[in-house]
C-alpha cells in the first residue's frame, strides 16, 4: 500500500538497498521502504539518484517528478 510522497529539495544522493530508498543530505542519512512511496518529488537539480533506485521504483509503480525550476 503507497502512501507517502517523498519531496527531495536539496543536494542529496538517492540510492536503493534492500528494498529501501536511501537517501543521504550531509551526513543525514534516511530510510524510505519503497512499498509505501506513492510519489516521489524531485525539486532540486543537485540529486543523484542510481539507476538500480529508478528500476525498483518503476517496478513498484512509483511515480517520479523532476521538477526544477531556473531563475
Amino acid at each position: 500500500m503507497s502512501w507517502r510522497t517523498v519531496v527531495i529539495t536539496k543536494q542529496s544522493k538517492l540510492d536503493f538497498k534492500m528494498n529501501y530508498m536511501i537517501v543521504r543530505q550531509g551526513f543525514d542519512i534516511k530510510k524510505v521502504f519503497i512499498d509505501e512511496i506513492y510519489m516521489v518529488i524531485i525539486e532540486s537539480t543537485a540529486v543523484s539518484l542510481t539507476a538500480v533506485l529508478l528500476n525498483a521504483l518503476v517496478k513498484a509503480k512509483v511515480k517520479a517528478v523532476f521538477s526544477a525550476s531556473f531563475y
